[in-house]
């Protein structure tokens, strides 16, 4: 359907639509989960969740195959990745990605705002640090992920959610699409492409998996530390406890003493 639309008229940017209307079967989720997994330890669960996106994207690929062959769609994944719009486009368009990506998920519909504005601080954490500091796109987006997600650990206590109800649904505004798109493009065509092109291609794989762990860790890292530090607190509190339990016990035992 997104093929015919770059027949209107009144279009300057006609292929947009076709970069856009699948972004949303992107599997940003599971491999984010995938990724956390196994940092988190959890091996089995993580490959597992990553086998299953592997699936996912074998079936992007031959779906995109199937409509490319049918359609002769032109490679329109020549379009840049960094966006030449004011900010408030930023703040506007990533609002509307994460509340309407979330919606996906089943989060609860009063969280909707909160998610739309933890997609605005990733998407303009990771656009000002890429044009203030001079930092490139997995860095930026490290930063931007990092940023929501310590944000959420003191959210959770106010909306009474777990963290990553608001972090997960809010970081897919950073997913790399365009990167995913030429990189399945380049696959489809591979026999074809020059050395160049090859190269291009192992360039998007590239930077489309540092952007993805890129948003695992700065989702996760947060939640990890944060983790360790209650943890800590917790059983330092567990052994002063148990002090004050045997001291309790000790005094007891001695005014029994001294009574009998």
């Amino acid at each position: 359907m997104a093929y015919f639309t770059h027949f209107l008229p009144f279009s300057s940017t006609p292929w947009y639509p076709m970069l856009a209307c699948a972004i949303f079967i992107v599997p940003g989720v599971p491999l984010i989960n995938a990724l956390e997994d196994m940092l988190d330890g959890y091996i089995t669960a993580g490959m597992t969740r990553a086998m299953n996106t592997l699936l996912m994207v074998g079936a992007m690929t031959f779906g995109i195959l199937f409509a490319i062959k049918i359609f002769s769609v032109a490679d329109f994944t020549h379009i840049e990745m960094i966006s030449h719009q004011p900010y408030i486009i930023y703040v506007i368009s990533a609002f509307i990605a994460s509340a309407g990506f979330s919606t996906m998920f089943d989060v609860p519909p009063r969280l909707l705002w909160v998610v739309g504005l933890g997609g605005v601080i990733c998407v303009c954490v990771r656009t000002l640090s890429m044009d203030l500091l001079g930092v490139g796109m997995p860095i930026g987006t490290f930063l931007g992920a990092m940023t929501v997600s310590m944000i959420a650990l003191k959210a959770v206590h106010w909306f009474h959610v777990p963290t990553h109800v608001l972090v997960i649904p809010s970081a897919i505004a950073l997913m790399p699409g365009i990167f995913m798109y030429r990189l399945l493009f380049n696959i489809i065509d591979i026999d074809t492409l020059s050395a160049a092109e090859l190269l291009s291609a192992v360039q998007s794989g590239v930077n489309a998996m540092l952007v993805i762990l890129a948003i695992t860790i700065g989702v996760a890292l947060p939640n990890i530390l944060a983790r360790k530090y209650f943890d800590t607190i917790n059983a330092k509190r567990l052994r002063r406890a148990l002090t004050e339990r045997k001291y309790r016990q000790h005094t007891m035992c001695k005014y029994k003493l001294s009574k009998s």
